[in-house]
C-alpha cells in the first residue's frame, strides 16, 4: 500500500508532516492562484474550489522538493480529502506577487 493510500486509510503509525502554517494561513485566506489544469479541472470536474481548499486545509504533506524552476524555494505535494471526503491530490508553492503570498496549486482526483 503507498504512503498516500496509508494515510488516507486512517492507519497509524505513518507519520506525515502536517501543511506548513504559512501555506494553511495563505489558503484560508484563498489567496491561491490555479495553475491552466487545475482552472480547466475545477471547470470541467467533480471538484469544485471549496473541496480543494478544504483538501489542503485537511490535509498532509507526502512529499516537499526544491522548486526546479525557482519561482519558490519548495513545492509540497498535499494530499487530503474533499469535503465529500473523496481524495485529492495537489501541489503548490508559495510565491510573493505584489507584496502578498499566494500558493499556486495544481491538483487531479487520487487515483
Amino acid at each position: 500500500m503507498s504512503l498516500k493510500l496509508l494515510l488516507l486509510s486512517g492507519k497509524k503509525g505513518i507519520f506525515m508532516p502536517p501543511v506548513p502554517k504559512q501555506i494553511l494561513d495563505i489558503v484560508k485566506r484563498r489567496q491561491v492562484i490555479f495553475s491552466e489544469k487545475a482552472r480547466y479541472q475545477l471547470d470541467t470536474g467533480e471538484f469544485d474550489t471549496d473541496d480543494l481548499i478544504h483538501s489542503i486545509l485537511h490535509g498532509q504533506v507526502v512529499k516537499k522538493e526544491r522548486d526546479e524552476l525557482r519561482f519558490s524555494r519548495y513545492k509540497y505535494t498535499v494530499v487530503g480529502k474533499s469535503i465529500s471526503g473523496k481524495p485529492v491530490y495537489s501541489c503548490g508553492k508559495v510565491v510573493k506577487l505584489l507584496d502578498k503570498n499566494y500558493f499556486i496549486i495544481t491538483f487531479h482526483e487520487e487515483r
